[in-house]
Parts: C-alpha cells; structure tokens; sequence
C-alpha cells in the first residue's frame, strides 16, 4: 500500500534546517521533516523566516496564514506540527493519525527527556557537537528525581559517545565514568577501558582496572577488538575519505558557532 503521495511544489530556492544539515525544497519535504524528526523541532522551528518561505516560495499562503493564526491564539507546539502535516496532503489519513499518538508521547515526557532524544537523533545523524550541548544542558540542570539515576548514566554514556567520535577520548572516559557510577552497565564499563587503551594510557588503565575490578580476560578481548578494528580501518582507509571526513567535520563546526 502507497502511503505517501506525490510532490507538488518545488521550489528553486531551499530553506536550510541546521539540525540535520539539510535543505527543504517543498511543503511535502517539510512534513517529511516534521513527522521523522518530531523531537528535534520547538517553537523557536516556525520563525517568521519559515513562515514567510512556505507563503512565498512554496506557494502555500493558507498554510502560512494557519501557522500565524496559531501562534497568535498562543497555540501548542503539537497543533503547528499537526496543521501543516495535515495540511501539506503528504501523508494519507491513517499515517496523519498515528502521529497524534506521537505528539502525545511527546507532551508525556519531562523537558530532559525531549533533550535526550533530540540529541539522540543529532547523535544518528552524525551532528556530535550539537548533540554534546544538548547532552551537556541537560547534566547542568538540577536532577529530575522523577527520572532514575540509569536515566542521567545513559546521558553520560551517549555524551561519552559524541566525544569518542570527535576523537576527544579523555573527555569520552570521563563521561563513561559517570555514566558507569550510574548506570552500571557493561557497555559504559568497556567503553572507558577501550578509550584507556585507544589512547595507550597504561598508567590510567592499571587504574580503571583496579577501581572496577576489571579482569585481565576482559582488557585482553578489548585490545584484540581495538587491533582487529585498527587494521580494517588501515585497510579501507584513503586520502579521499580522510579529506571528506575533516570538511564535514569543519563544516558541522561551522554551523555550531553559528547557531
């Protein structure tokens, strides 16, 4: 079954959403965008120079004029999501619907909790310097005590992530730590033995080995993974790919000082 309908409107010139580092050519790109990225969209989404773009450049003047009529009622931000997903006719009835069910997960979870999964999904997409402030906001704010200690471990744990993946492994193992004092897990325990031995620090390794009582079969299997890894990557590794890799880099930093 088909369940999702045909492009209309597509303009010539793009409307840039930072979030995910891509561009929007029409009203059904926009929902597209709306309806797979719920939770990295707020109020501050709909700024008068999305608005404007949708009234001029995708020709949808009545679409337009509901958001505006919204946000001068004061409305939520689930019924600006749910207006333009209804109207922009993208999606059938039967999938408009499901996203009611989503818009009201949403609105059930604390402001630390929307955080999370947006930079969950800044995290997939590869943004890991925008994914680190929204992890780092929600570790400065006073604790939930609605929300279990596994909660802020698993915060740790994915902050630590973003910092491996930036290359930035002492500011990776003392998130791991954090996260280990909370979570418990054996994915954030590892994770601060591999970033010991990624970075060849033998002293700080005797020491997380002692603290956690972390046996020799264990930093063994670890390094064999750590080695295995380093020489697939050797293997594929090439000029081209290290050159793309710094611009998008370079290019996901830029867009950090600029928002």
């Amino acid at each position: 079954m088909n369940y999702i309908r045909l492009c209309t409107i597509h303009s010539d010139k793009p409307f840039f959403i930072k979030e995910v580092n891509k561009n929007i050519y029409s009203i059904e790109e926009l929902s597209y965008y709306l309806y797979n990225y719920l939770y990295l969209v707020d109020d501050k989404f709909f700024s008068d120079e999305l608005i404007d773009y949708i009234e001029k450049e995708l020709n949808q003047p009545n679409i337009a004029a509901g958001i505006r009529q919204i946000i001068a009622n004061e409305g939520e931000l689930g019924e600006k999501i749910a207006f333009v997903i209804k109207n922009s006719e993208y999606y059938t009835d039967k999938m408009a619907e499901k996203l009611g069910n989503h818009l009201e997960a949403l609105c059930s979870k604390t402001a630390a909790e929307r955080w999370k999964a947006k930079a969950d999904i800044l995290m997939d997409t590869e943004k890991y310097n925008m994914a680190i402030t929204y992890y780092n906001n929600i570790l400065s704010k006073a604790i939930n005590n609605d929300l279990p200690e596994r909660f802020y471990g698993d915060v740790y744990n994915n902050l630590g992530v973003a910092y491996a993946r930036l290359f930035e492994y002492d500011q990776a193992a003392a998130a791991f730590r954090s996260a280990y004092r909370l979570n418990k897990t054996n994915e954030s325990l590892e994770s601060i033995i591999m970033c010991d031995l990624i970075t060849d620090n033998d002293k700080r390794l005797k020491i997380d080995q002692d603290k956690y009582s972390v046996t020799d079969t264990i930093i063994n299997r670890l390094r064999a993974e750590l080695i295995k890894t380093k020489v697939q990557i050797q293997s594929d590794w090439d000029k081209e790919k290290e050159a793309e890799f710094i611009r998008q880099c370079q290019k996901e930093y830029i867009v950090e000082i600029n928002s």
